[in-house]
């Protein structure tokens, strides 16, 4: 699946846009959504010894959700699983008066839960416009 670069970048400098999420058939609303652009972390030491970036960049995703999804987040990481289940984020795109649902596709890397309830950080893998 592509990555449609220009929608995202344009997402992250207009963090308004609201946003559902679905895992599976369960769905929810996104509290809180961050979307950045920055280096990949590697998972071994390089040649220069003490940079641990690659040269590779990556959208990234932080989202923030009341919903206790605990339980079904265990099907979407790597770990007990061998395959990640991609995550959805599903919008109504409004970009130059033209209207467009927006599919994203992420993998989740991490989550902590707080009082607040739980926050996920994951990697974009693709997106599609419908």
């Amino acid at each position: 699946m592509e990555i449609d670069n220009d929608v995202l970048h344009w997402l992250a400098n207009n963090p308004t846009q609201k946003f559902e999420m679905k895992i599976g058939e369960t769905a929810c609303d996104v509290e809180g959504f961050e979307l950045s652009y920055s280096e990949t972390a590697v998972s071994r030491p390089t040649i220069r010894g003490g940079v641990y970036f690659s040269d590779k960049m990556e959208f990234k995703i932080k989202v923030r959700v009341a919903n206790d999804i605990s339980k079904i987040l265990s099907k979407t990481m790597l770990g007990p699983n061998t395959d990640f289940e991609k995550i959805q984020f599903l919008t109504l795109l409004k970009q130059n008066g033209i209207k467009k649902n927006l599919r994203i596709l992420a993998n989740l890397v991490n989550y902590v839960q707080r009082s607040s309830g739980l926050e996920l950080n994951l990697v974009v893998m693709g997106t599609e416009s419908f």
